[in-house]
């Protein structure tokens, strides 16, 4: 299976990721954990937290509505969590261009809260250093990663609106929704209104170790097959 990284894109290297995380003012630990460095820069910096970044790591965004219309999606919030459920990335992001409808009912997003944002180019690079190497878990990604415009290899995504057992626990005629799995698998309520990307992302990693054994096994399996 080709890998799908971004073109141009090189194996993590030390002083690549310091480089790019000054832009953010953030520093790593060991190639495994990210924290803020301190500084008396009034920069809006990504919320990054001093936590491991595990072998997976389950990430959401927020949209808010640009073009005609307000139908376009444009990122507006972006949250990671690791396999322990702590967060270990938290942002909201300043618009790229006009905002036509913030969504607020479904997105929570206000325009203070993007004003007051980090860059998406700063955002990006965050998120792009943070999942190299691991698997991605989420639900239904391909939106995320557009708005994020990162692509990550196929055989390390692992999304919990395409993985067919799932969608059988809950007898789910088509595509099931995240709330709907969240209810229905963990017993928990979500996305009751105003949308959260940090508890969509947690709700996704939850459902991803339940599933996770099963769902391995299979990939193993796929591949010998395909050999």
């Amino acid at each position: 299976m080709g890998n799908e990284e971004e073109p141009g894109s090189s194996p993590d290297n030390t002083a690549d990721i310091e480089n790019i995380l000054s832009i953010g003012n953030l520093s790593i630990d060991n190639g495994t954990q990210f924290s803020k460095k301190t500084s008396n820069s009034k920069r809006t910096r990504p919320m990054v937290y001093s936590t491991e970044l595990t072998d997976c790591l389950g990430l959401d965004c927020e949209f808010v509505g640009t073009g005609k219309g307000g139908k376009e999606h444009m990122l507006a919030r972006v949250s990671i969590v690791n396999e322990r459920l702590e967060v270990v990335l938290d942002s909201y992001v300043k618009p790229q261009k006009a905002v036509i409808d913030y969504r607020t009912e479904i997105s929570g997003i206000r325009p203070e809260l993007m004003d007051s944002g980090q860059d998406f180019s700063s955002v990006r690079e965050t998120v792009k250093l943070m999942i190299h190497g691991r698997i991605l878990v989420g639900h239904a990604l391909k939106n995320d990663m557009l708005v994020l415009n990162l692509r990550h290899p196929r055989h390390m995504v692992r999304d919990t609106s395409r993985f067919n057992p799932i969608a059988r626990r809950i007898r789910a005629l088509g595509t099931p929704s995240l709330k709907n799995l969240a209810k229905l698998i963990l017993g928990e309520e979500i996305q009751n209104g105003i949308h959260d990307s940090v508890q969509d992302a947690t709700a996704t990693m939850k459902i991803y170790l339940i599933f996770q054994e099963e769902w391995e096994k299979s990939l193993r399996k796929t591949k010998r097959i395909r050999r």
